[in-house]
């Protein structure tokens, strides 16, 4: 007698648009594909590092290095797949919700918030590009096993594609409220771009410490590093999410109008705010300068509070 198969639910803590999305996630194209894919490209990547860099390597340099160029293809395949493709998928994460059939209007009366709704969607295009970075790390510690990675660098390495997915994803599902898809490519790039600005900002000084150092002892400078690189991340994860969420909008009135240009503004003035800080500051001031922003992104377009007032025009 076969026993039957119980599939236990998911614990009632999370958010109604977690579960929903995670199950359509999984089973959805735009994760099975790039799974597929990352898994197939891994295995020819580290079969020809297995296979032909050594008789490279024996032509070339009698056998005495490694190729670092073979060696990377697999760091090249994770970060096309958890930096790019994934982060791209959630493009249209807004658009049931933004249709002519005005679903959100339908969640928002079901208690859910708009923060609920953004942050549901952003953590779970997190969770299924972490699965396939999980999928992802036996090639990982085959290619390290073998030699030519340095552990503390392929660690940073790891840790700054798990923050560059985490801010594509945020910056995908902000621009998937707006309905033109070259506009939404235009503002991931905006977006890419001005994080990149402020992350080189913030860091600028630890990075060149780090390329001056021949020597061992720069662990606590990795830390520093992932620090900052975190709090940069935060940033822009809720620039992501806030402009996502000021598109889910009940109404519109000029009481409490979109924050959606104050956003792309802040998106575009940042790495110049940050990096005019960290040169008045002799390069080490660019996080306060961030910790300022952060503390302005949480504060656009917040919902009602205890005034009656304010609760009459605010939306969720």
């Amino acid at each position: 007698m076969t026993p039957e198969t119980v599939v236990a639910p998911l614990p009632d803590f999370f958010s109604p648009v977690f579960v929903k999305e995670l199950r359509q996630g999984l089973r959805a194209h735009r994760f099975v594909l790039p799974f597929v894919a990352a898994q197939i490209f891994a295995v020819l990547a580290v079969g020809t590092e297995f296979g032909i860099a050594a008789i490279v390597d024996a032509a070339i340099t009698g056998g005495g290095a490694s190729s670092d160029l073979l060696g990377r293809v697999v760091m090249w395949v994770l970060w096309g797949v958890i930096g790019v493709v994934m982060p791209l998928t959630s493009l249209a994460a807004l658009r049931d919700e933004l249709s002519d059939e005005k679903n959100v209007e339908l969640l928002l009366m079901s208690n859910l918030t708009r923060w609920q709704i953004v942050r549901g969607k952003w953590l779970v295009g997190s969770a299924l590009s972490g699965l396939i970075f999980v999928s992802m790390l036996p090639y990982i510690l085959t290619r390290y096993f073998v030699g030519g990675l340095e552990l503390p660098p392929l660690l940073f390495e790891l840790c700054g594609m798990i923050l560059a997915n985490l801010v594509g994803t945020a910056l995908a599902i902000g621009a998937s409220g707006f309905r033109n898809l070259l506009g939404r490519f235009v503002l991931v790039g905006i977006g890419v771009l001005s994080y990149l600005g402020t992350w080189f900002g913030a860091t600028g000084a630890l990075l060149n410490r780090l390329g001056s150092r021949t020597g061992g002892g720069e662990l606590w400078l990795y830390g520093l590093l992932l620090l900052a690189g975190g709090l940069v991340a935060a940033l822009y994860v809720i620039y992501g999410l806030q402009l996502g969420r000021a598109r889910l909008r009940l109404f519109e009135n000029p009481v409490d109008p979109p924050a959606s240009g104050l956003i792309i503004a802040l998106m575009i003035f940042s790495p110049v705010v940050v990096a005019v800080v960290a040169a008045a500051s002799g390069g080490y001031g660019g996080g306060v300068a961030v910790l300022g922003l952060l503390a302005i992104g949480l504060l656009i377009d917040r919902g009602p509070g205890a005034s009656a007032a304010a609760a009459a025009y605010a939306q969720p």
